[in-house]
């Protein structure tokens, strides 16, 4: 099934996927922004930070998109169009399990603004019904408080504590394990 790119609006942010001659800013992003998300990211090589990367990584999410295997979504603000982060639903599975991961990103400049919580709800709408997932996996370090409320907004529960699950900034940490139901979704 084709399905045209996803162009979501909320109340002051547009979530999209980028066009691949925004690669040069998608690289001002994640350099500005290192420092402060190095915490919570696994290590990154140094291609990570360069717009040939960028370049190839937009141009591998569309394709991926398009067979099914993931929805990664850049937020921006409606006023400027300034690049404030990413929210990534990807490993999709269909068949019996109709699930995915959900992993987010939002830059220091622009947190505890209520909008790593906007962007997310504006987006589980569309992946729970024109995606038609029936669960979304959103995992976090348990010292990541910010996280953690924003997915309680959003109405995820705690599934579990896993030990030594992802490693993080160069060292193996525990994460707490939460889902979403569509069901539970209340739109």
């Amino acid at each position: 099934m084709t399905r045209n790119l996803p162009h979501l609006l909320t109340n002051r942010l547009i979530l999209r996927f980028p066009d691949p001659s925004e690669a040069a800013a998608i690289c001002t992003f994640q350099r500005e922004n290192e420092p402060f998300l190095a915490q919570w990211e696994a290590l990154k090589d140094t291609d990570y930070f360069t717009e040939p990367y960028w370049q190839t990584k937009i141009e591998q999410n569309i394709e991926d998109f398009y067979n099914g295997k993931s929805c990664c979504l850049t937020i921006y603000a409606q006023n400027n169009r300034t690049i404030m982060g990413m929210v990534n639903y990807s490993n999709i599975i269909r068949g019996a399990f109709h699930s995915c991961f959900l992993g987010f990103k939002i830059g220091e400049a622009y947190q505890q603004q209520g909008y790593m919580t906007e962007a997310l709800r504006g987006s589980l709408d569309y992946v729970f019904s024109v995606l038609n997932l029936h669960r979304i996996s959103a995992n976090y370090m348990p010292c990541n408080l910010a996280s953690a409320r924003v997915l309680e907004k959003c109405r995820f529960e705690m599934d579990g504590v896993a030990k030594n699950y992802l490693y993080i900034n160069g060292k193996w940490e525990n994460h707490v394990l939460t889902s979403l139901l569509n069901e539970a979704w209340i739109h």
